[in-house]
């Protein structure tokens, strides 16, 4: 039984606005962890693991950590998915207090 799920990504700064991660709905590797949740590094939140057609199970580790406030095709899947978006940025470009 899998105790986490490997995500990389090029932008760490996103990840306190995540709020799930997908995997492909055929990729055998993560069937055990669908539905389950996991935890967000730094802010200690539970988000889903989900399955979505979008994501290319051959690119990186097949696990995508989705940013629907950041990115256009996360955000695409945050609508199918029902997921909130949450937004990281205060006006001055700080972090916010609500993360």
């Amino acid at each position: 039984e899998m105790d986490h799920i490997p995500v990389a990504t090029t932008r760490p700064e996103t990840i306190l606005g995540d709020t799930a991660v997908c995997v492909h709905p055929e990729d055998e590797r993560y069937k055990g962890v669908v539905g389950r949740k996991v935890r967000v590094p730094f802010v200690d939140r539970e988000i889903p693991v989900i399955t979505d057609d979008y994501v290319d199970m051959e690119f990186g580790t097949g696990a995508l950590k989705i940013t629907p406030a950041h990115d256009i095709n996360d955000y695409e899947i945050g609508k199918r998915h029902d997921l909130e978006l949450i937004n990281i940025m205060a006006k001055d470009a700080t972090i916010n207090d609500e993360i």
